[in-house]
């Protein structure tokens, strides 16, 4: 790609590609005696839209040729956050605190390809989860056993948390990540779990049509 004005890329701030001016570009890639060839650019910009600062690479590899065009197709990562990285449930301010930062944490170790403590975060939300409803237990079973004992969830969810809980195990114990499929799922539910037992409530007072005084 020639030198150029502006980009279009991902706006962290905007959440979808825009137009950005080009504060300064570098270019890298191959030596001509390299037999490998890559290639790539590097912009810091700005949105012309919020005028937030983006650092973006564009690169490309002889592993990126298109047999349909007969053009290398370059990829894109922008920073601080990309179009494709996870973002926080929205009502995250929701959460109390000791749970809020486990989650957050998680949320970061998907984003930064960390399956392994990705899946021991998981595990630790749900145990926190757990403790901050004053759960007892000598184990995460019993804690989640818990949850459906005492009405917090009902047996149902508490079944599907346990899938949960042998994701976090094996990556505690036996260093093994999930598969990227499965992290999503397990997140997924987790979110699910957190927006049951404290949005849900508070939502659920602000519908007042029909409930007598």
């Amino acid at each position: 790609m020639a030198k150029t004005d502006t980009v279009r890329v991902f706006c962290h701030d905007c959440g979808k590609s825009t137009n950005h001016k080009v504060l300064a570009h570098e270019q890298i890639g191959s030596g001509r005696d390299e037999d490998y060839r890559w290639n790539e650019h590097h912009y810091f910009a700005r949105c012309a839209g919020c005028d937030s600062f983006t650092y973006a690479i564009e690169s490309w590899s002889e592993d990126d040729w298109n047999p349909h065009t007969g053009e290398m197709d370059s990829t894109w990562k922008t920073y601080p956050r990309g179009a494709t990285e996870r973002q926080p449930m929205t009502d995250v301010d929701e959460l109390p605190a000791k749970v809020q930062l486990i989650y957050s944490e998680v949320i970061g170790a998907m984003n930064a390809q960390l399956p392994v403590l990705a899946g021991i975060g998981l595990r630790a939300v749900i145990e926190a989860v757990c403790r901050e409803q004053k759960i007892s237990g000598g184990n995460l079973q019993a804690l989640i056993d818990g949850l459906a004992t005492t009405g917090v969830l009902s047996k149902a969810q508490a079944d599907i948390l346990h899938g949960h809980r042998f994701l976090g195990n094996v990556a505690a114990h036996e260093v093994t990540s999930a598969p990227p499929r499965e992290l999503v799922a397990a997140l997924d539910i987790a979110e699910n779990v957190l927006r049951t037992i404290y949005v849900l409530p508070k939502l659920s007072k602000q519908v007042k049509t029909g409930r007598k005084p």
